[in-house]
C-alpha cells in the first residue's frame, strides 16, 4: 500500500525578520517593542517557541501603542503565527494569520506580504487537515505571487506544490497533477534535478499518477526520488525507505515481483537500522 508521505511544499518553520516599516511615533517610544521582536527572533532561531511566544505576545502588547490598524501589528501577529503553527497550536496561529492580513490589507492591498500571510494560513488549514478550506487563500496567494514575482518564482512554486497537495489528498488527481508538474519544473530550471525540492515535488506528483493508475508514468519518477534522496539526504534516511516502499508497491503493480521484493528488503533493513539508534 503507498502511503501519503511529506507534503512537497513544507519546509522548517522558521520566523524571519520583521517588516521595515515606516516610524509612526518617535524612535524612542519603539524601543520596547524592537527588544521584544528580537527577543523573539532570537529564540525562534533556536528552536526555543515557548520563549518565542512569550517574546511576541508581549511584542504585541507594546504594539497596541501605535494604533489598532498599526502594520507592526500585523507584523507582529504574523511572527507569532508562525511560532504558534511550529507549536502545533493550529488554531492560535490561524486566528493570528487572519487578524494580521487584516491589518496588511488594509495598509497594502495585494502586496507579497499580504501573499505571504494567505499562503500561511493555507499551511494551518493544511496541517489540520483542511485541504478544501485552504484552497482559497492558495489561489489569491498565486494570483498575488504570479503577478508580482512571476510565474516561475519559487514562491510560486511552493503554493503550487501545496495546491497539488491539497487536490492529491482530496483525490482529485487531475487537478493535482497539473499544478505538481508546473512546481517540479520551476524547481528544477532554478536548482537542477538534484535538490531535495525537486525530489518531494516530483514524489507528489507520483502519489498523485498512482492514485491515477498511471503506474508506468509513475514509476521513473519514484526511481528519481529514490536518487535524489540518496544522495542528499544518506542511506539510511526514513524518506528514502518510505520512497522505497512506495516504488515497490508501484512495481508489483506492473509486475515486476523480483524487482519490488528486493526494494522492500532494502526499506526494511534501513527501518531496522534506525529503530536500533
Amino acid at each position: 500500500m503507498i502511503r501519503h508521505g511529506r507534503s512537497c511544499w513544507f519546509v522548517a518553520v522558521a520566523v524571519p525578520a520583521l517588516l521595515n516599516v515606516a516610524p509612526v511615533v518617535r524612535a524612542q517610544d519603539e524601543g520596547p517593542w524592537k527588544r521584544s521582536v528580537m527577543d523573539g527572533l532570537k529564540a525562534a532561531g533556536d528552536h526555543d517557541y515557548p520563549r518565542a511566544e512569550q517574546a511576541f505576545v508581549k511584542a504585541l502588547h507594546e504594539a497596541a501603542n501605535f494604533g489598532p490598524r498599526d502594520i507592526r501589528i500585523g507584523s507582529t501577529l504574523n511572527s507569532l503565527g508562525l511560532v504558534y503553527r511550529a507549536e502545533k497550536k493550529y488554531t492560535e496561529a490561524e486566528a493570528a494569520y487572519r487578524r494580521a492580513l487584516v491589518i496588511m490589507e488594509a495598509a497594502y492591498g495585494d502586496s507579497i506580504d499580504v501573499g505571504n500571510i494567505n499562503f500561511n494560513i493555507a499551511g494551518v488549514l493544511f496541517d489540520e487537515g483542511r485541504q478544501a478550506e485552504a484552497l482559497p487563500n492558495l489561489r489569491r496567494t498565486l494570483g498575488i505571487y504570479e503577478r508580482l514575482l512571476g510565474e516561475t518564482s519559487l514562491k510560486t512554486a511552493s503554493a503550487l506544490c501545496m495546491e497539488g497537495d491539497a487536490y492529491r489528498l482530496m483525490k482529485r488527481y487531475p487537478e493535482a497533477e497539473t499544478a505538481l508538474r508546473r512546481c517540479a519544473d520551476i524547481r528544477e530550471m532554478d536548482t537542477g534535478i538534484e535538490s531535495n525540492d525537486v525530489a518531494d515535488a516530483q514524489y507528489s506528483l507520483a502519489l498523485t499518477l498512482v492514485g491515477e493508475g498511471k503506474y508506468s508514468a509513475a514509476e521513473p519518477r519514484l526511481k528519481l526520488v529514490e536518487k535524489i534522496r540518496e544522495k542528499t539526504l544518506g542511506i539510511t534516511s526514513l524518506l528514502l525507505a518510505q520512497t522505497m516502499e512506495d516504488h515497490a508497491a508501484v512495481l508489483k503493480e506492473l509486475g515486476r515481483g523480483n524487482e519490488a521484493g528486493k526494494l522492500a528488503a532494502a526499506a526494511a533493513a534501513i527501518r531496522r537500522s534506525q529503530k536500533g539508534r
